[in-house]
């Protein structure tokens, strides 16, 4: 069926309103002119169906940007729109970073990734020490305490003492809760030690090492952001939680609502703008465009992503038995219509957003949300199946 673009635009128009009613899930390609408008469908729909107050989503192959998207809102305050240039936290995807400042740092020789983590970090207690590639693989035995509490307020940034932090955690947690190897489980406080491990091998602060090492070479334009700072808080999202979600009537079990939300407003409560307490786990800030400038540098094997440095992150860990776990140093991988990717998603107080990486037909893609997600929503599944639809691995 031909359609022209006014009548274009009219049916996606109408396939929203009928979406308000149904799971976002039954959005089907063959329902829609084009990807792009499956995809303005699914997205549009995320805000209609009070999924997120606002959302952003890039497409981008080695070359060029091939799609868009931007809908709902940044503040319900004010009623603040989102754009591209809106930034949000983006938490977990930060480990992907931080795996690719160990992974440089041992392709130059100063750190040896099947070393024990405590040759580097001398105070560690553990008596039985992961290795370095075990700690990325999230299979060293590091727990994994709640952390919804390792957060401070914009307004207190300046001031908070991270290497404090890192210490009380150390002395916190003592123990493994398994012999390193024996499997997966995922660890924020591996990846923070990892930070800490750049810091001492590089003789730069962790954000520095990032800041100058991996973001830098990016050469990001004005419009794409990605940094340790909320750099702009006028066009920075606030995040947000359903008033009625069940996480929110437990959140003042984990932090302070006084200190950290503020009232609600149209069935959601806003957070006040908000840091994690450890950069190297989950510190970053950006926009889909920032992290999809990043995706795309991978795509083009340019500076600092060389392919051997690709084919270490990419290739998955194995347990002391043998087995294949779910991710690589820091990236999860699955498959799309034929097509293999490494992902990661970062989701907590406020937020949730995903990468994705298509290495095979060089495509890349970010969705990023202001709402709370702790577990992964895999929304770029139902996004990007858009795009790549029937076409398969060579």
């Amino acid at each position: 069926m031909l359609f022209n673009k006014k009548a274009n635009k009219l049916y996606v128009r109408f396939c929203l309103s009928m979406m308000a009613f149904f799971n976002l899930n039954c959005v089907k390609a063959e329902d829609f002119p084009d990807p792009h408008s499956a995809a303005d469908a699914f997205l549009s729909g995320l805000v209609s169906s009070n999924r997120a107050p606002g959302v952003q989503y890039v497409l981008v192959d080695r070359e060029k940007t091939l799609y868009r998207f931007h809908a709902g809102l940044a503040d319900l305050r004010t009623k603040k729109s989102v754009d591209d240039t809106t930034t949000f936290n983006g938490y977990s995807i930060t480990k992907t970073f931080t795996a690719a400042a160990v992974v440089k740092l041992a392709l130059e020789g100063k750190i040896d990734l099947d070393a024990p983590l405590k040759q580097y970090l001398k105070e560690l207690p553990q008596a039985q020490s992961p290795t370095v590639r075990q700690t990325l693989q999230h299979v060293a035995g590091f727990p994994n305490p709640n952390p919804l509490p390792w957060v401070h307020r914009a307004d207190r940034h300046t001031t908070f003492d991270e290497q404090a932090f890192v210490r009380r955690l150390i002395q916190e947690y003592p123990e493994l809760d398994f012999k390193p190897g024996e499997k997966f489980s995922y660890s924020n406080i591996g990846y923070l030690l990892l930070g800490e491990l750049v810091h001492r091998v590089s003789g730069m602060s962790f954000e520095q090492y990032v800041m100058t090492e991996i973001i830098q070479p990016l050469n990001l334009n004005k419009n794409q952001k990605i940094s340790f700072t909320i750099s702009d808080p006028d066009h920075h999202a606030y995040g947000y939680i359903r008033r009625w979600y069940w996480l929110n009537l437990f959140l003042g079990l984990f932090i302070s609502r006084e200190k950290f939300l503020s009232g609600s407003i149209d069935g959601w409560v806003p957070f006040n703008h908000l840091y994690v307490d450890g950069k190297a786990y989950g510190g970053l800030v950006g926009n889909a465009a920032g992290f999809a400038r990043y995706l795309q540098v991978m795509l083009q094997r340019q500076k600092p992503f060389s392919q051997e440095m690709l084919d270490m992150m990419w290739t998955p860990g194995k347990t002391n038995a043998g087995e294949q776990t779910r991710s690589g140093l820091s990236w999860f991988y699955g498959e799309l219509n034929g097509q293999r990717y490494f992902t990661h998603s970062g989701g907590a107080g406020g937020y949730y957003c995903e990468i994705r990486i298509y290495p095979d037909i060089n495509l890349a893609s970010v969705i990023m949300t202001n709402n709370t997600g702790i577990s992964a929503q895999h929304y770029l599944d139902n996004i990007d199946r858009f795009f790549i639809a029937g076409e398969k691995s060579p």
